[in-house]
């Protein structure tokens, strides 16, 4: 468990680093989208994200060879790769739909347009199902289908959160601290180095938090559908068949609800959820 803390805190310092070696170049791109307040803001710095991970896993692989899979390691690179440029295309180029799987799926029968999101939905399920295929980790087409939904749906819900200032992060990483506690009293240390793979990713975000809460960029589908995908894939690989059930039911049901229910409108109803959501967001000035 300290192998995966450790690799947490290495991330999270890298992304911290990145972004105050590289944002002001960043920010010069032109890749800029307001905010939900309307503030021009750089929407892409999930880039980060996808490169300490990339970072992160050929280091841990170069270093670490005996201890992890080359198939886990290649299925982790996939869903990196193939997320992130996903995201990436979703944020520079998305064209309108109606919003979630309804409007995608309109959008594509009544006017025949492809829609980024649709791309994104299609591309993430595609490449979900292929990085459970590699790491050769289930035994029927049964679990393979749980195993995949489970990566797709996750990455999708920190997508359907990130409509506040590190919204998604906050998550992201509560979801990893549970994971990571679960682990370390149920389980052993084999099965607790799979959730080095989330490490990365959750402490990249993390160390962008701080200036995404200042309103100084957006990270975007780019990080965030990366830092979901890796998240369910942990989850998927450190649990039983019966918790991986239980995730997917969960994963589903949030995501059917988002269809008919605004998680901003149930959050800011909430005080405790309120308060975690608004923790460290830079204050209107009156």
């Amino acid at each position: 468990m300290i192998f995966v803390i450790g690799t947490f805190f290495i991330a999270l310092i890298a992304a911290l680093l990145a972004w105050g070696r590289t944002g002001a170049f960043l920010s010069s791109l032109g890749l800029q989208k307001d905010n939900y307040r309307g503030q021009n803001l750089f929407a892409v710095s999930g880039i980060i994200v996808v490169a300490v991970e990339i970072l992160v896993v050929a280091n841990l692989y170069w270093g670490f060879n005996d201890s992890l899979r080359g198939a886990h390691v290649l299925a982790v690179l996939m869903l990196v790769v193939v997320f992130g440029s996903l995201g990436w295309i979703d944020d520079t180029k998305a064209n309108e739909s109606g919003g979630g799987f309804g409007g995608h799926l309109g959008s594509a029968y009544s006017d025949h347009t492809v829609t980024t999101g649709l791309l994104k939905l299609v591309g993430g399920v595609a490449v979900s199902i292929g990085a459970i295929l590699v790491t050769d980790a289930t035994d029927g087409l049964v679990e393979l289908i749980r195993g995949a939904a489970i990566v797709a749906l996750s990455a999708n819900l920190l997508n359907l959160l990130d409509r506040a200032p590190a919204r998604s992060t906050k998550v992201s990483f509560m979801w990893f601290v549970v994971l990571a506690v679960s682990v370390f009293i149920w389980s052993d240390s084999h099965t607790a180095l799979q959730l080095v793979w989330a490490a990365g990713a959750v402490g990249a975000a993390t160390g962008l938090a701080p200036s995404e809460l200042l309103e100084r960029h957006m990270q975007g589908d780019t990080g965030v559908n990366v830092t979901g995908a890796l998240l369910g894939f942990s989850t998927f690989m450190v649990s039983t068949p019966v918790i991986q059930w239980v995730a997917l039911v969960a994963l589903a049901a949030l995501n059917l609800a988002s269809e008919r229910t605004s998680f901003s409108e149930v959050i800011a109803s909430n005080p405790l959820l309120n308060r975690i959501d608004q923790a460290g967001v830079r204050q209107s000035k009156v």
